[in-house]
């Protein structure tokens, strides 16, 4: 058997997946996520990872996939989300890694259409996770909402990592890799959750 390419994050993105499903940073109804590893090279997980698999993937189960989406190496079919990882991944400099996921605290937010604000000090350096307009979920108008908002954050979103609420569907992050962006979903997370029990204190 011909051996994988990037086999080392192709183990940290299983690690990451296992990670989202146990820390309920997303649920049976989706996730995805993808990293740019070279010019024309992307890691991207399969479709199912959620629904089929619940975040449980094996390396063979990362898609290599190039620029126009063959699929070079690995098991399964693509994302239905390929697309938009993809424009965010091959233009714009500073983006090495982009993660889609339905994270437990944020989906009220979602749910409504409404921006997750910084509440922790970890996220006071960039703006709040802002809302697209509504677009339905892994379509060509997804993509271009969600491009047309990362060209608006062009300077912010090559420094620094970032997120954007799709309504109705969940919640995008990207960062310069894989660690940046999961780091930035976790932080979104605790935000929204903070957000939404802040009335709760005296």
């Amino acid at each position: 058997m011909k051996s994988l390419s990037y086999c080392e994050m192709r183990t940290e993105m299983c690690a990451i997946a296992r990670h989202m499903w146990d820390r309920r940073l997303t649920n049976a109804g989706g996730g995805n996520f993808a990293v740019r590893m070279d010019e024309d090279r992307i890691l991207i997980t399969p479709s199912g990872m959620s629904e089929r698999k619940h975040c449980a993937l094996e390396p063979n189960d990362i898609l290599l996939i190039d620029a126009d989406k063959r699929i070079l190496e690995g098991e399964g079919a693509l994302s239905r989300e390929t697309d938009l990882h993809l424009h965010l991944l091959t233009n714009f400099d500073g983006i090495g890694a982009s993660l889609h996921a339905h994270p437990f605290h944020c989906m009220p937010f979602v749910a409504a259409g409404k921006s997750i604000p910084n509440m922790t000090e970890v996220t006071m350096d960039r703006d709040a996770v802002g809302c697209i307009p509504y677009a339905p979920a892994c379509t060509p108008a997804l993509t271009a909402a969600v491009a047309k908002y990362y060209g608006e954050k062009r300077a912010l979103a090559e420094r620094v990592p970032i997120g954007v609420v799709l309504p109705l569907h969940g919640i995008v992050v990207t960062g310069a890799d894989i660690y940046g962006a999961y780091s930035m979903l976790e932080q979104i997370e605790c935000d929204a959750y903070c957000a939404l029990t802040a009335s709760l204190l005296p």
